[in-house]
């Protein structure tokens, strides 16, 4: 399952989320003119996904002995053909972002996010409904049907948008330009897992459970950070993206200043609470079977430390979006990059005085210097942006 969700995140829907909702929310007033634009990225995207999936379900076998060098030979070619079934996923996620990004250029946020609860529901029924005939594999199958039933749900509220999907392979658009933003988003995608790897690998060198204890504590803090922060930013990304194209750089930057005052209120109050309720948050929801006492000590430690740094994480967050909403996804990119290297020196050093919550407390220190050197760059974008206007709104006009 994590394999084909790491790929399309990274080959498709990463790189997807830099471009669709500012491309798309310059033809947000000519519904003629973005289904076309719609029609064109949703069938180039699915012709794209069906390339990466062949090319995957042909490598399976090697993508599995790679993601899982230790595994045993039935239970290796088990997990190949799981792989296999559940690659349709990969392709339904990424045209589910291009729906996603066509919804919230129009301003309707709901059925995308519904989405999810649906593939949820689909991976609890398909265990309950097959488990007894198909075993393991039901839950593949059941995350191919969630996929799909996913995206299926968007084509509604997409036509009552006045958007119809008609197969198209023409693009009237500068395609050059969308590259240049995938490009940008492509690099800060793949920061993302190269930190989590960077801090699998350096908490495997201290005593064993440290690397679970790191990713049950993980889990806990992107409750509230999906929380407070995501629909945020997805509201945000879509008003910045319009202000952009209309060229209101002052409202832009206030608008951007507003959500982060707002993003602070929301966050900060659950960092103190969390902090403070740490240890019987975790012993609630994990300390069952074979979770004790100590894995709740553990777990807490590294929980705190993750808290810390929920305000600097909804700040980066949002600082990126402002970014993609000005159409410049290589700066959050070049930052992300400094911080993958920032990541790992803190993680060498905090590791040594704290152990294993070290390494959270050091995604706690980069998430805070990120969130700063990003501030100060996207106020300098601003000031430059309301300086003259941008290149980029010449050629969306003569388009529009």
């Amino acid at each position: 399952f994590s394999v084909p969700s790491m790929l399309q995140v990274i080959l498709l829907s990463g790189p997807l989320s830099g471009v669709l909702v500012p491309t798309l929310t310059a033809y947000k007033q000519d519904r003629k003119a973005l289904t076309q634009l719609f029609n064109s990225l949703f069938t180039w995207c699915c012709c794209a996904g069906l390339v990466i999936a062949a090319l995957a379900a042909w490598g399976a076998p090697w993508l599995m002995r790679l993601a899982g060098p230790g595994l045993a030979v039935e239970t290796h070619r088990l997990a190949a053909i799981l792989f296999q079934l559940m690659l349709p996923m990969l392709v339904l996620q990424a045209l589910l972002s291009v729906c996603k990004g066509a919804l919230n250029a129009v301003d309707h946020y709901g059925a995308p996010e519904y989405a999810g609860a649906v593939f949820n529901l689909a991976m609890i029924a398909a265990p309950l409904l097959l488990a007894t005939r198909l075993g393991v594999v039901s839950l593949a199958v059941g995350a191919s049907v969630g996929a799909l039933l996913q995206l299926l749900m968007q084509f509604p509220f997409l036509k009552r948008h006045g958007i119809r999907y008609r197969p198209r392979l023409r693009c009237e658009i500068d395609v050059r330009q969308m590259a240049r933003l995938a490009q940008g988003a492509f690099i800060s995608t793949m920061i993302t897992p190269l930190n989590s790897l960077i801090d699998r690998a350096l908490a495997s060198l201290l005593f064993a459970g440290a690397i679970a204890a790191l990713n049950y504590a993980f889990l806990l803090f992107l409750l509230p950070a999906s929380l407070c922060v995501v629909p945020l930013s997805t509201v945000l990304l879509t008003d910045l993206a319009g202000f952009y194209h209309q060229q209101q750089i002052a409202l832009l930057r206030r608008r951007a200043q507003s959500a982060l005052s707002l993003m602070c209120l929301l966050t900060i109050p659950v960092t103190l609470g969390g902090f403070l309720l740490a240890e019987p948050i975790t012993r609630l929801v994990y300390e069952y079977g074979r979770f004790h006492s100590a894995d709740t000590q553990l777990t807490a430690q590294a929980l705190r430390a993750y808290l810390l740094g929920l305000p600097f994480y909804g700040g980066a967050h949002l600082l990126t979006r402002c970014f993609y909403a000005t159409h410049d996804t290589m700066t959050p990119a070049l930052v992300s990059i400094g911080a993958l290297l920032l990541n790992a020196v803190s993680d060498v050093l905090l590791m040594q005085l704290y152990g294993h919550w070290g390494i959270a407390l050091a995604s706690t220190v980069v998430m805070l210097v990120n969130t700063i050197v990003l501030y100060s760059l996207f106020q300098r974008r601003c000031t430059r942006l309301e300086q003259g206007p941008p290149r980029s709104l010449d050629s969306a006009g003569e388009v529009g």
